[in-house]
């Protein structure tokens, strides 16, 4: 006799929390609204996930990016229709950019195309900064487009993935198999054994090689380690590279990289690119990016150099194309002498730019210089291997050079997109994924008004994350472009800030006002290791150029 598939009556909210629970989430980052209340009810009921309560949508994405990059899990986003969900398309964009697995459930009209109340099309908003989009119909549709979703997200390259549904589609009942948790096999793209001759070929016959370690090499640090150890070629590394391989990069390249490491980008004959998709911060003007260098360019997708002239493409998972790589080298016995000329070269550069200094002052000010506090910042906390975030801005630039990583997931920021805002949610992300870790999220000032409400989340949650405000009242970076493009006419780039340390006691957490090198000192040996959330209002001179 065959036994039966035994069906429950289910509706749709009901369907989606205990597939979210089947695949293991435990923590989802939202905001509620009536067309997702039915979701919010079922989660009410759920013992396995936790619901964090975000102030502002944008950085309920945010704090879900922090968590996926740093646990190296998918990233759970809900939010309700109309405003609700358009506040995610910053967030949803950045993940896109920086290649971070999400799946966002958005709330949606029952019926679209009628200028009804809260009536967005998340599908067509979203169809240029997502991997894909489903729209349900059909509450019997439920089941697989979450499988599918999920698969999407996650497999190379990662990215934000948004579902829209609507509340009568939550709220209908049907009959549903149990839920069986699918297997999502790990991409394993492989290469010809062509593509991996001819660029040992390249590599055995150049005079200058030099390697690149971008963000999309971030699960690969033991084979480029070995590669390097092989080869012996000088490595650098781009911004979204940090913490994969520092120990052995000379530096990070680009607009605001180091004058060595670019000196030496652009004077190797051979770049092998790893993860990496050579984007303008990294070319400048891409026309005349290394124009006499052979590029060698590994990566997942095809295509992402449009701009640039590759001289081979290797598509495919990067590690088993390294592996590949690495077991022709030794099967051959494969030796690179790298020459003596182009050793010389780069120990010259090292000299030449030994006293490089990351920023100045255009003026005599008696405010803390940020350079001056990072350095302090970054000796005293190095020994707890802290997890940092950053926005955007100068303190984004000094910050990563200043601070050493050991990890991928050491150093937090928005790359590809450049989001003010970014970091301090995703501070608390990171915390969620790793609470173990010192989190220290170094902004501006002007950043960390972007997002500032958040504190009503640490609050909350009591989430101890560390907030270094560089408070120059200013938009260092924008009034730094007026300086040099502008003519020095300063307009619209420096603002009256309120007092940080007053909003911090409104929220009921510590705040310190920052103003010389004794008291910062002090702050950190105080607070900086204490189990709650922290901020350190430091005033730095506004006439820094980085």
């Amino acid at each position: 006799m065959v036994s039966e598939t035994k069906t429950n009556i289910i509706n749709g909210a009901k369907l989606i929390v205990d597939f979210l629970e089947s695949e293991g989430v435990d923590k989802i980052f939202g905001y509620p609204g009536a067309v997702v209340l039915p979701i919010y009810d079922e989660l009410g009921k759920s013992n396995k996930i936790k619901h964090y309560l975000c102030r502002h949508e944008q950085a309920a994405v945010h704090m879900a990016e922090g968590y996926a990059r740093v646990s190296n899990k998918i990233g759970i986003v809900l939010v309700t229709s109309g405003p609700g969900a358009t506040n995610t398309v910053t967030g949803i964009l950045n993940a896109y950019a920086d290649k971070t697995p999400l799946v966002i459930i958005a709330g949606q009209c029952e019926e679209m195309g009628c200028n009804n109340f809260q009536e967005a099309d998340m599908s067509k908003i979203t169809s240029s900064c997502t991997k894909k989009n489903f729209v349900i119909t059909d509450v019997k549709n439920i089941l697989s487009v979450l499988k599918d979703a999920f698969k999407i997200a996650q497999m190379p390259p990662k990215g934000p993935v948004v579902i829209s549904v609507s509340k009568n589609i939550l709220m209908q009942e049907f009959q549903c198999n149990p839920i069986k948790k699918e297997f999502i096999p790990n991409l394993t793209v492989e290469t010809s054994q062509t593509n991996i001759i001819r660029m040992i070929d390249l590599m055995k016959t150049s005079n200058r090689p030099t390697i690149l370690v971008g963000g999309g090499a971030y699960a690969s640090s033991t084979l480029i380690r070995e590669l390097v150890h092989i080869c012996n070629f000088p490595v650098l590394h781009t911004l979204m590279g940090k913490g994969i391989v520092d120990d052995l990069s000379i530096g990070m390249v680009g607009v605001n990289g180091s004058n060595l490491a670019n000196a030496i980008l652009e004077d190797s004959d051979l770049l092998i690119v790893l993860g990496s998709r050579l984007d303008s911060r990294i070319t400048g003007k891409s026309e005349i990016f290394l124009p006499h260098t052979k590029i060698i360019n590994l990566n997942v997708e095809a295509n992402t150099s449009l701009n640039v002239n590759i001289h081979q493409e290797i598509n495919g998972d990067l590690n088993i194309i390294l592996q590949q790589l690495l077991c022709n080298i030794k099967s051959h016995q494969i030796m690179f002498n790298l020459k003596f000329d182009w050793i010389d070269k780069i120990e010259s550069l090292k000299k030449l730019y030994s006293n490089e200094n990351l920023s100045y002052i255009s003026s005599v000010d008696d405010r803390l210089v940020t350079e001056t506090v990072l350095s302090i910042i970054h000796d005293y906390t190095q020994k707890y291997n802290p997890i940092i975030t950053t926005d955007v801005g100068q303190h984004q630039i000094l910050t990563s050079k200043i601070f050493k990583s050991k990890t991928p997931y050491n150093f937090l920021t928005s790359g590809g997109l450049g989001a003010m805002g970014f970091g301090f949610p995703a501070a608390i992300g990171a915390y969620l994924a790793k609470p173990d870790s010192l989190i220290m999220n170094i902004t501006g000032d002007g950043s960390f008004q972007m997002n500032m409400q958040e504190l009503g989340t640490c609050l909350e949650y009591k989430i101890p994350v560390k907030i270094l405000i560089m408070n120059n009242s200013s938009l260092g970076l924008v009034k730094q472009a007026q300086g040099r493009f502008y003519g020095g006419r300063y307009y619209q780039s420096d603002m009256i800030n309120p007092d940080f340390v007053q909003i911090a006691s409104a929220y009921n957490i510590k705040g310190i006002a920052i103003r010389t090198v004794d008291e910062l000192k002090q702050a950190l040996n105080k607070y900086i290791t204490k189990n709650i959330p922290v901020i350190f209002d430091i005033h730095t001179v506004n006439t820094e150029i980085v």
